[in-house]
């Protein structure tokens, strides 16, 4: 890659849905947490740092799993995802590339959606770009909003959303890469005039699509590769795709199941 890149992976929800006391992102899935898998996609050679976002409950036995392997910043009080990002600003100061920013609870992104992101972000010179999928009947995620040239305008989230645009098939994935020099001058424009009365890191791709800027969404074949966790009926059908995954993996390759990146087909 032409400019350097830095990862950012968002870890400090507090699991509201997921009725159990333990962090959602310190949750096992066949023997490693959901944020193993996401931290496993971004340790390529592309990626200078990786940042963990988390909170004051959660930091503490995160460490115990990444010790130095990572960077730490701590999101004292969660007010949405782009408040998260608006705190690792003095992380990335006198940084100049692109930050990959990714959800911690996405056990199915792997490196080759990573280098994606970069390629299509860095070749295009966008500033921001992001993982979206088509579904029959969306999940209740952010959905994407085109013009009629098929251009993406901004990202609404549904709890937000008409009844016109929760009909849209096209969701957000939370995964995203951004020319971080254009990044933060649109995180300090985000307010919390929404429903659930947070800094919506979404947003920001509205507010850059309104002042000019380039974004771009890249749809996946298999919605399965944005799937979020966010429920404990999320995490069972996410147990069961990945036993699934590494099975014809190894039928296909008659590879063991190796690092989380490799139990996905490319």
């Amino acid at each position: 890659m032409v400019k350097p890149v830095r990862a950012l992976v968002l870890a400090a929800g507090k699991s509201k849905r997921m009725k159990s006391e333990k962090s959602k992102v310190l949750l096992p899935i066949l023997g490693r947490t959901l944020i193993e898998y996401v931290v496993a996609a971004l340790e390529f050679e592309w990626i200078e740092r990786i940042g963990l976002v988390v909170n004051e409950n959660n930091i503490a036995e995160i460490k115990t799993v990444f010790g130095k392997r990572v960077d730490y910043i701590l999101q004292p009080e969660q007010l949405g995802s782009a408040h998260a990002v608006m705190l690792a600003e003095p992380w990335s100061k006198n940084f100049s590339g692109s930050l990959v920013v990714v959800v911690g609870d996405g056990p199915f992104i792997n490196d080759n959606m990573v280098r994606m992101l970069i390629r299509q972000q860095q070749q295009s010179d966008l500033a921001a770009v992001f993982l979206s999928a088509m579904y029959d009947s969306p999940p209740p995620y952010g959905r994407v909003v085109r013009d009629a040239r098929g251009r993406v305008l901004r990202i609404v989230e549904e709890k937000d959303a008409t009844a016109d645009e929760k009909k849209i098939k096209e969701v957000n994935s939370s995964h995203y890469c951004f020319d971080i020099k254009k990044l933060f001058p649109a995180l300090a424009r985000v307010n919390r005039m929404n429903a659930q009365n947070e800094y919506y890191l979404p947003d920001v791709i509205g507010i850059l699509a309104h002042g000019g800027e380039r974004v771009e969404a890249i749809p996946v074949d298999d919605p399965f590769l944005t799937f979020g966790i966010n429920t404990s009926e999320d995490l069972i059908a996410a147990t069961r795709e990945l036993q699934q995954r590494i099975k014809r993996n190894v039928e296909q390759q008659g590879d063991p199941p190796g690092s989380p990146a490799r139990s996905y087909p490319d």
